[in-house]
Formats: structure tokens, sequence, C-alpha cells
């Protein structure tokens, strides 16, 4: 019984994490070169604002900056935990 709420514990978890990442997605074409450098602690000071454009248009066709993946990354290992967790009571 106690791998079932192990599993229980971990799918609320990862629940919680698919959650945040979708409050907090957003397209990466809509992100700011600026913020991504600031996640990479590069300073952005020196960059002209033309290649802060160009930086931000090869994250974007890369999808960097972009939650869109956590979000089916946590709902999978959410729906899997929950999934093990409902094979495990019923054992």
């Amino acid at each position: 019984m106690t791998f079932f709420w192990l599993m229980l514990t971990a799918a609320a978890v990862f629940g919680y994490l698919a959650y945040d990442a979708a409050r907090l997605s957003t397209p990466a074409k809509d992100v700011s070169y600026a913020l991504t450098a600031k996640g990479w602690g590069e300073d952005v000071t020196h960059v002209s604002l033309a290649e802060q454009q160009k930086r931000k248009q090869y994250n974007a066709t890369r999808g960097i900056g972009d939650l869109g993946q956590s979000v089916w990354l946590f709902g999978a290992l959410c729906a899997g935990c929950l999934a093990s967790a409902g094979y495990s009571f019923y054992a």
C-alpha cells in the first residue's frame, strides 16, 4: 500500500507541474530574447536590438522559451503515475 501512496503523491506533484507549465506557457515567438538571455545568465546590454530580434527568431524556430513540451511531459508522467497507482491498488 506504500507504493500506492507514493505513486498517488507523485501523480499530484506531476499534475501540479503540468498545470503550472500550462499556465506559464506562451508561444516561443512571443518570448523576448532578453528574458531568454536572463534565464541563461547572459547580459544583453551590449547586444543591439536587431541582433536580439535575430536571436529571438532563432530561438522561436527551435522552441526555446516555450513550455509546451513540459506540459506534455508532466502530463504523461502524471498519467503514468495514476495508472501505476491504480494497478497497485487492484493488484
